[in-house]
């Protein structure tokens, strides 16, 4: 860990491993830890992120952030009283890597140190397909993809599983990267949809929360690697793919402005929590719940399948045909 060129705790003295720009602290590890764990507690009771849980889902894919938000929000269990069962998809991403494996890995030994429930949801026993099969077969992006059938999976099975709240790990630069792509895009319908809280309704009985929203992820990290914390280092191999307008470059552009002012990514998302969503609403299309056709679930208005749905067929069929041009080629 990299040493701050002789910053001395603001605290207690001691040599800092970390200072804070925006806030205008030096922190030793304890303190940083004490800072770090006093901060997210405060944006939960802020938020009400927990308020009414009894058991509480942590989607955990392996990385720092999700690592992070299981051991904290088993942390918050034992102080507001709920269950906590850990979530995690074996997508099937190998590309020469063992990606998913790796990652299954990782949860798998968090879960156990912490002494919580689980479940492994392996994508391709379940639906029949795996991400990179998506990747052959599916014309569409495959970070796109894998998202969709992220979504999906967790609330399918947190629901199965008696889970009343879903927690993913956003954290500030997510948030500050959606919202200023609602802005560039004009579609703020989306950023809505994606705050700290999205209660329970008709058709979604799972309340879903980001309780790591005003959390740099830079500072995640710190944490993560001070507490010793079991993570998966390797990015996605998919991730060089991704849609670099509205992702990478928005990202490098909000990085450099944070640099330049400090504080500006988490007034970004503070001010759009805090002062723009309260002066908007849903509109009565976003309202309105339709059923997928074939799985029973929400899916868009005006549409008889839901997307999951429709890759799936699309892949399905796929598989199929090579499967027949195989074999009447072998024949």
């Amino acid at each position: 860990m990299a040493k701050n060129n002789g910053l001395k705790c603001s605290i207690c003295g001691k040599e800092a491993v970390r200072y804070i720009p925006y806030a205008n602290i030096a922190l030793c590890r304890d303190h940083y830890v004490e800072w770090f764990e006093k901060r997210f507690f405060k944006h939960v009771d802020s938020f009400r992120i927990f308020e009414g849980s009894k058991r509480v889902a942590v989607a955990v894919s392996g990385g720092k952030d999700s690592v992070s938000l299981l051991h904290l929000t088993k942390m918050a269990s034992e102080k507001y009283g709920f269950e906590v069962l850990g979530i995690t998809i074996d997508l099937g991403i190998d590309r020469g890597t063992a990606y998913s494996k790796k990652s299954v890995e990782v949860a798998l030994s968090n879960y156990k140190k912490l002494g919580v429930d689980y479940v492994i949801i392996p994508l391709k026993e379940k639906h029949g397909f795996s991400i990179d099969d998506s990747k052959r077969y599916v014309n569409r992006p495959v970070c796109s993809t894998c998202g969709l059938v992220k979504r999906y999976l967790l609330n399918e099975v947190a629901e199965e599983h008696g889970a009343d709240t879903l927690a993913t790990g956003h954290n500030l630069d997510d948030m500050a990267q959606y919202v200023l792509s609602a802005y560039v895009h004009g579609n703020l319908e989306y950023v809505l949809r994606n705050g700290p809280v999205i209660p329970a309704r008709p058709g979604y009985p799972v309340k879903k929360v980001k309780p790591l929203f005003l959390t740099p992820e830079e500072e995640i990290l710190h944490y993560a690697l001070i507490k010793g914390f079991d993570f998966i280092y390797d990015p996605c191999p998919y991730s060089s793919e991704f849609n670099r307008v509205s992702k990478e470059k928005l990202g490098l552009i909000i990085k450099k402005i944070e640099k330049e002012y400090p504080g500006f990514t988490l007034g970004l998302v503070q001010t759009f929590e805090k002062e723009v969503k309260p002066k908007m609403h849903y509109t009565k299309e976003t309202q309105e719940i339709t059923k997928c056709k074939i799985c029973g679930r929400p899916t868009t208005p005006g549409r008889d399948i839901c997307s999951f749905c429709a890759v799936k067929m699309k892949i399905y069929e796929s598989l199929h045909r090579s499967d027949g041009l195989k074999k009447a080629h072998n024949g």
